[in-house]
């Protein structure tokens, strides 16, 4: 059993840069050597999901045949790394051109889409369309139960979600509106970070809407308004403080580039501070004390908070 998961191990890992040799688009730059060293470096899934929180993340994205000729959607699994690649997050890897990323509701704990029609609504959407590689989480990240070390690869899968979300293709098909503050950070995170106007639809009117609230009148008294929730309250604080950075990222009107720059800094890196020169100034952000600073000037928002062992979830799995 060990060397058939061995097999597809090394498997995933061959697949995965002969990958990126087709998404990588800097034509005046090499594919940096680091990347492919840091990956063929671990030896098993295992060492992996120990391993690349602390150094380079690498996210799953499944493959399109697989996405598209699935009756439900596949619950994480290590029998099924044949149907995905890794994708890091580095620079110039995960682009709207190439993949895309799926918004959905949760309908039950234990399976988002129980009988597929969400999915299927997905796909007939996304098959005419060109792309290869798609993140769902319910089928890139480890789901409970967990072992310890996929706890560690899920807690940083969600810390770096938003430069999924702000550097692929958008795919949604919701139910009748319910203020899940998942969904309503999902887009926002997506169009905040984009030019142009987004397609409203009759089932992303009502975010797109609390969206511009937020903008006018701030996150909480919008929250609170509306009664937005999460199943967790832990995700409820990590979401919060994702939607005040960018709701004043966009009122700081620093522009759309070097939002996303700073964006993809405070994704990237575990530092308390990040220090980064935009037009309008250099701006200092101090993610754990929850302040902004931009000429003198100190903004303000809900702390991120610092996730331990054990803080987000239980560990079931030995």
């Amino acid at each position: 059993m060990e060397s058939s998961n061995n097999d597809a191990w090394a498997s995933l890992v061959h697949r995965s840069m002969e990958a990126w040799k087709e998404t990588w688009t800097h034509e005046d730059m090499e594919m940096p050597e680091i990347i492919l060293h840091i990956l063929k470096k671990w030896t098993s899934l295992d060492e992996f999901l120990e391993e690349a929180p602390r150094t380079l993340m690498f996210w799953f994205f499944q493959q399109r045949e697989a996405f598209l000729s699935q009756k439900t959607m596949q619950k994480w699994s290590r029998d099924r790394l044949d149907d995905c690649i890794l994708l890091p997050t580095a620079q110039g890897f995960v682009l709207r051109t190439n993949c895309f990323f799926v918004s959905h509701f949760w309908q039950t704990n234990n399976d988002p889409d129980p009988d597929g029609k969400y999915l299927r609504l997905n796909q007939n959407e996304l098959r005419s369309q060109p792309w290869s590689y798609i993140w769902v989480d319910w089928t890139c990240i480890p789901q409970h139960p967990r072992s310890e070390r996929e706890e560690g690869y899920f807690l940083r899968s969600l810390q770096t979600m938003p430069s999924i979300i702000r550097n692929s293709g958008f795919s949604w098909h919701y139910l009748p509106f319910e203020a899940r503050l998942w969904i309503l950070y999902e887009i926002a995170e997506y169009t905040l970070t984009a030019d142009g106007d987004w397609l409203i639809t009759p089932d992303n009117k009502e975010f797109m809407d609390h969206i511009k609230e937020m903008l006018h009148f701030g996150v909480r008294p919008t929250l609170e308004k509306h009664g937005y929730r999460c199943s967790y309250e832990r995700d409820k604080e990590f979401l919060t403080s994702w939607l005040e950075v960018l709701v004043l990222l966009r009122q700081l009107r620093i522009g759309i580039i070097h939002m996303r720059r700073l964006m993809g800094h405070l994704t990237g890196f575990y530092g308390n501070n990040i220090t980064f020169s935009t037009p309008k100034g250099t701006i200092k952000l101090y993610r754990y004390e929850g302040t902004l600073m931009l000429n003198e000037v100190t903004y303000t928002f809900t702390p991120f908070p610092r996730w331990k062992d054990g803080k987000y979830s239980t560990v079931t799995k030995p």
